[in-house]
């Protein structure tokens, strides 16, 4: 199964434990022993859902899939795992990672310094697409930077396994936030990593068990459901996002956008991406100007997070003091794109 379009559907077909064709929501949380290997005990410890939404992210994404109950846990799980002496962040990164990180090297667990300054078990992190500026990171230098000993974690979510697989450049441990485009419809909340290393992959699956940190039953059946359709989903929605990036070049001061000529990362992410994504940021001259905008649209929802079904738009500030005081980030839904930039010419300035 070389199509991703089949591996999300397929990927998870020999971990069935049922003949039903749709998986079945399994909200058991102990199982009665069974005298054969490998049989369940606990929930905890294995769940034939999680298992199977492993097994399909695995397969999109080049690796070795864990799951846990947000993007968050992820995160903290791999750092934790990793037990660096040393984090290097971009710039422009995921607010709430920026805050993980500072909040451990406050405490002493680490410390943050620049991406030159790394050493072996150190951990350089990267976003890319970067959030909220989509900034591009060249996955084929920074893996070649690192060299060994170095471990590089890319936060892909943005992208997510239909238009950037970064395993194949090198990198050690991919990261989603699957709450987003992965499960795609704005009612399931989750997290996974994905590594090449089978033996860390066994690690991190132990820590987790031991942690506690396992997501609920429904939630990784509803994550499950959504990734079937993830390839189509992000296609379409990258389509209707590089026709909105387009237009609005001609209607704000700033469209921060890889598909776009200008955009500083147009030919790395030509080079390594197989698409730029549905998220589309752009800047207004005032933060005033920005929120008037967002209030005044219809079809976009006024609201934080990305990747569903519907068409999102945020004043970024309002979530993440960091961003650009005008800067509005969209998440590019399903709905018609001459509807959405109805929407956006209805509510801008001008």
């Amino acid at each position: 199964m070389d199509d991703q379009r089949t591996v999300a559907i397929h990927a998870d077909d020999e971990l069935a434990e049922l003949p039903d064709v749709a998986p079945a929501i399994r909200p058991a949380t102990t199982f009665e022993h069974q005298d054969k290997p490998g049989g369940r005990t606990y929930r905890r410890a294995s769940h034939e859902t999680v298992e199977r939404l492993e097994a399909v992210l695995g397969a999109l994404d080049g690796g070795h899939a864990v799951v846990y109950p947000s993007g968050m846990a992820a995160i903290a799980a791999i750092v934790r795992r990793l037990r660096p002496r040393r984090i290097a962040l971009p710039d422009d990164v995921y607010h709430g990672t920026r805050l993980f990180v500072d909040e451990g090297a406050g405490h002493g667990d680490w410390s943050t310094v620049t991406p030159d300054a790394l050493e072996a078990g150190d951990i350089r992190w990267i976003e890319t697409p970067s959030n909220p500026k989509g900034l591009i990171t060249d996955l084929d230098r920074a893996a070649a930077e690192c060299g060994d000993g170095i471990v590089t974690v890319v936060d892909a979510t943005f992208a997510t396994p239909v238009l950037l697989r970064p395993l194949e450049f090198g990198i050690d441990v991919v990261v989603h936030a699957a709450t987003k485009f992965i499960a795609g419809h704005s009612d399931a909340m989750g997290g996974a990593l994905v590594v090449r290393d089978l033996e860390l992959a066994a690690k991190l699956r132990s820590d987790r068990t031991r942690d506690g940190a396992v997501p609920g039953a429904l939630e990784s059946w509803l994550t499950l459901r959504g990734v079937r359709t993830l390839p189509i989903r992000v296609r379409h929605q990258t389509e209707t996002a590089g026709r909105i990036a387009t237009w609005l070049t001609d209607h704000v001061p700033t469209v921060w956008y890889a598909g776009l000529p200008t955009h500083p990362g147009h030919e790395v992410a030509a080079k390594q991406m197989d698409g730029f994504g549905a998220i589309v940021s752009f800047e207004m001259d005032t933060a005033d100007e920005a929120r008037e905008a967002v209030d005044r649209l219809r079809i976009f929802r006024n609201a934080t997070s990305l990747g569903g079904v519907e068409s999102l738009a945020e004043h970024r500030v309002r979530s993440d003091p960091a961003a650009p005081p005008g800067l509005v980030r969209l998440s590019i839904g399903l709905e018609s794109p001459e509807d959405l930039i109805e929407d956006l010419n209805d509510a801008l300035p001008g």
